[in-house]
């Protein structure tokens, strides 16, 4: 095994990801759903998904679809989540003023750990957020230089769910600290602005 073509991938994606969009977006999603383990299953699988399409080729799915199409899809999926954010928290203050009411017909429902409306959510946007991006093109470049391509896909994979990891513990730590209408709608505005950004090819 080439432990030197693993590291590379692990490290340059590891240090490419930190503070990303990406791990944003999974720190809202798990202040949105509060459900870590969906938020960082799905988040992980869509990670890896990607990784491996780069590993096997990702300059294929770039002729098959325009990067533009893909660049505008993946900021209107961000906007659309802001906006849905900025509805759960208004369903927030709804449930505040219930509490403050003390009506028991108001009491949120109890969830269990795991949620297939996290899980969804957060792979379908992870997934289209990351085609094409420098992750992808990352690994299709480092796949290029080997042997065997999937040691690059290892690497980056583990590092992606090391990131996502992140997130999701940031996005707990937030939860805790800052009160969840404020987060949620912290979280809506960045949603929306990394739309934009990503609309522009800023980001």
């Amino acid at each position: 095994m080439d432990w030197a073509a693993w590291i590379s991938a692990f490290g340059l994606i590891f240090i490419a990801e930190l503070g990303d969009k990406t791990q944003l977006a999974v720190m809202s999603q798990t202040c949105k759903f509060r459900r870590p383990w969906p938020v960082f299953i799905g988040g992980s699988l869509a990670l890896t998904a990607v990784t491996a399409l780069g590993a096997a080729g990702g300059q294929l799915v770039s002729e098959f679809i325009p990067q533009d199409v893909i660049r505008g899809v993946a900021a209107l999926g961000f906007v659309v989540m802001g906006a849905l954010i900025w509805l759960e928290a208004r369903k927030a203050d709804a449930a505040a003023e219930c509490e403050l009411r003390d009506d028991a017909a108001c009491a949120p429902p109890q969830l269990g750990p795991w949620d297939w409306r996290a899980f969804g959510a957060t792979f379908s946007l992870l997934f289209v957020a990351e085609l094409g991006d420098k992750t992808q093109l990352t690994v299709l470049g480092l796949a290029s230089k080997q042997a065997s391509p999937w040691l690059a896909f290892a690497g980056g994979s583990l590092a992606l769910t090391m990131v996502t990891a992140i997130g999701v513990l940031g996005g707990e730590k937030l939860c805790q600290i800052i009160p969840q209408r404020l987060l949620l709608r912290i979280s809506a505005g960045a949603f929306v602005v990394m739309g934009i950004l990503m609309g522009a090819g800023v980001i």
